[in-house]
């Protein structure tokens, strides 16, 4: 199943796309609805697939190899809302957070409704993007608005909802990771230095395996805790906080990685590895951030 995801994804999220564009067009997201991306969890009834965690988090990794917007991921989770609100119809959910007292939402174009990700929890709620201030650009490579015109719907998700977001989120960072790992060997391959690839040199091998280790540990924490939602466990939560952890620092590590490996051109605006970095330090503001979820972690409590 994840390889027919990839397959599709391939031709339909090329990392190239978001040097035009931080948001999926209107054609993009059609298309990713055609393929069931946005009810994959949803029962037959609504229309969906019926799939568990394990399904989703090995759709979402793939997604997050191909760093698919953060309205995607928040479409997807606001599947999981309590059954009062329903999206049919697959429209868009913008991805939101508050910071302090305010409450930012990325990008937004044509969505009506956030998926605001809080300190303890989240809430779907209807904004108003006309009245909202861009407030970044550059540094996320997203529109950040800080919305002020928030309207009456807001529905809050249950804990056990909330958990099935972070799960998302780690597995978005896991497939953020593993796209760093994929694109330093491709470079290391390519590139040569002193008449040979720069992947032959020990330096190099020494950082691309390190990336292999972070990524595979990210890929298989996060499949683990997505099983542990599924049978029910009781250390689910646990499993879920720390995949969320290890996955965001392997997402960070390997992307700062890949720009080194890649040299001054790394750093450049044209080329492509700054586009993972930004991305994966979005998703870790959307979730809460890795300091966040080491206490999270820490105050996780079950019994074994």
């Amino acid at each position: 199943m994840a390889r027919t995801v990839e397959e599709a994804l391939a031709d339909l999220l090329p990392l190239s796309r978001l040097h035009q564009s931080d948001d999926e067009d209107d054609t993009t997201w059609a298309k990713l609805a055609d393929i069931g991306i946005f009810s994959i969890c949803l029962s037959e009834d609504q229309g969906g697939s019926n799939l568990g965690a394990a399904e989703e988090s090995l759709i979402v990794t793939e997604l997050g190899r191909h760093i698919a917007a953060p309205s995607v991921l928040a479409t997807m989770g606001a599947t999981h809302a309590p059954n009062e609100w329903q999206n049919s119809s697959a429209s868009r959910v913008a991805a939101a957070y508050q910071n302090g007292d305010r409450r930012l939402v990325i990008n937004g174009r044509g969505a009506t409704t956030a998926l605001v990700r809080l300190p303890t929890g989240a809430v779907l709620q209807k904004f108003d993007l006309g009245a909202a201030t861009c407030v970044e650009r550059y540094l996320w490579f997203s529109e950040i608005h800080e919305a002020t015109a928030w309207e009456d719907l807001t529905i809050e998700f249950q804990p056990e909802q909330v958990l099935r977001l972070r799960l998302l989120d780690a597995a978005y960072l896991a497939g953020a990771a593993q796209a760093a790992l994929d694109m330093s060997v491709a470079y290391a391959l390519l590139r040569e230095q002193f008449g040979r690839p720069i992947g032959s040199f020990q330096a190099i091998k020494h950082h691309c395996a390190n990336m292999a280790i972070a990524a595979r540990c990210a890929r298989d924490l996060t499949t683990f805790a997505a099983v542990a939602i599924d049978e029910k466990r009781e250390d689910a939560a646990f499993q879920v906080q720390s995949a969320v952890y290890v996955a965001g620092k392997a997402a960070l590590e390997n992307a700062g990685k890949n720009i080194q490996i890649h040299g001054g051109f790394g750093f450049s605006d044209e080329a492509d590895p700054h586009l993972l970095l930004k991305r994966a330090r979005l998703q870790l503001a959307i979730a809460g951030g890795l300091e966040a979820a080491n206490e999270r972690v820490a105050n996780a409590h079950f019994d074994w």
